[in-house]
């Protein structure tokens, strides 16, 4: 099995960016998981429905392909701060 079946990119499933195959896991959301300190262990006891290997291929990505990574990350990120906002009274 090689790294480029386990990461796949399809318009209109999570935002277009890349994704862990067959799930709606961004690769950037294991990214961020890294980036707050979890081992790759850790990460699989919060999403169990993932394999090692299919974490590591994530972090391998994102270690490759660093803007496209920290873009989507920062799209996420202004997302929520909108959602916020809107939630706040007037």
């Amino acid at each position: 099995m090689s790294i480029g079946s386990i990461i796949e990119t399809t318009p209109g499933i999570c935002g277009g960016h890349a994704r862990l195959a067959g799930t709606r896991i961004p690769v950037h959301r294991i990214a961020r998981y890294h980036q707050l300190g979890f081992a790759p262990e850790e990460v699989l006891g919060l999403l169990n429905s993932l394999s090692l290997s299919q974490i590591y291929a994530a972090l391998t990505h994102a270690l490759a392909n660093p803007q496209e990574i920290e873009s989507a990350l920062r799209e996420e990120e202004d997302a929520a701060r909108h959602l916020s906002r809107e939630q706040q009274p007037a």
